[in-house]
């Protein structure tokens, strides 16, 4: 624990060495990512990244170059996008979620792997341990299954009448198609009377008729786990779940900022800081495989007023005290 807090702090400071010299072969990442680079998210992020990188004495286009490759809903694009990251020959790839990074491991066990959020690092087989991945990756973790309780603690708080929630996800992008988070729900919610239902939706086409069938049982809510998949559908997502009227948790704040009811989620701010510090400790000759996977150390509620208006619900004092936002 002494080792993976110290390796933390070093991550976190902006100043720890000297810049280096502009001399010398770039260095170069590839990043390979599950939303555009004009998503908001991915823009707000690429924009934190720089300016952490810059702190440390990293400058794209004096000693730092970056290639994207962006996976898209069309058939192999997945495969495409990691193949030609590996051409490149990366000094490192950078990988947007789970789905990417097992897709780039399974190709490549020289190349060092950063990934900036991962559901399950051990149980999908990315890092032997937490505290020392062994391998050729480590990263970041800020959805673990092992939160799955306060998903459902929260939304039954704001929504007591949920006895049943349906598990939104997409089999082919969802960590280990999606038995990763629903293995944890079913676990939580049977120790409060909650049912957890799957609810596969593997292209857009399907949300109405997936949600109807859902919403036919009074009682139910819905999650909606870590899946590059439902984010990238995030409008067509709310706009089903609006239509049917369910009390939804989403685990990415971008849902109720646009329609949505809720999310809880690792905090972003300090997990950006540590992706720089982490990519300046391996390009000054860390080992990746001596970093720990390190963990969000805050999370953030969020809540949207407004739809909970809409649904009948009253945000009661207590949660308004805890969420870090109230989306009115």
């Amino acid at each position: 624990m002494l080792r993976r807090s110290a390796l933390l702090s070093l991550a976190s400071l902006p100043f720890w060495r000297a810049p280096l010299a502009a001399a010398g072969r770039d260095k170069v990442i590839a990043f390979v990512l599950g939303i555009p680079l004009d998503h908001p998210v991915a823009a707000s992020r690429m924009a934190a990244l720089r300016r952490n990188l810059l702190e440390r004495g990293w400058v794209e286009g004096r000693n730092l170059r970056f290639a994207f490759r962006v996976v898209t809903a069309e058939p192999g694009s997945l495969e495409r996008a990691v193949a030609e990251a590996l051409a490149l020959a990366p000094d490192l790839i950078v990988a947007g979620s789970s789905t990417e990074t097992a897709a780039i491991l399974a190709r490549t066990k020289t190349i060092p792997v950063l990934f900036t959020t991962a559901s399950d690092p051990v149980g999908s087989g990315f890092v032997r341990s937490l505290e020392r991945p062994e391998g050729n990756a480590t990263g970041f973790s800020n959805n673990e299954p092992g939160i799955a309780g306060k998903w459902i603690e929260l939304l039954k708080e704001l929504a007591p009448a949920v006895l049943r929630i349906g598990v939104v996800f997409n089999p082919a992008t969802a960590p280990a198609a999606g038995e990763t988070y629903l293995e944890a729900l079913r676990l939580h919610g049977a120790q409060v009377g909650v049912t957890i239902v799957g609810a596969p939706v593997s292209d857009t086409g399907q949300i109405d008729a997936v949600l109807g069938e859902l919403a036919r049982v009074p009682g139910t809510g819905l999650f909606f786990p870590p899946d590059s998949f439902t984010f990238r559908a995030a409008k067509s997502f709310i706009a089903g779940v609006t239509a049917h009227r369910m009390p939804a948790m989403y685990c990415y704040e971008t849902f109720p900022l646009n329609g949505g009811l809720m999310s809880y989620t690792g905090g972003r701010t300090d997990t950006d800081e540590m992706v720089a510090g982490y990519i300046d400790l391996i390009f000054r000759g860390a080992s990746i495989a001596e970093l720990p996977v390190q963990f969000s150390r805050s999370f953030e509620l969020v809540i949207n007023e407004r739809v909970a208006a809409s649904l009948g619900l009253s945000i009661p004092l207590s949660m308004r005290v805890r969420a870090a936002r109230i989306v009115s």
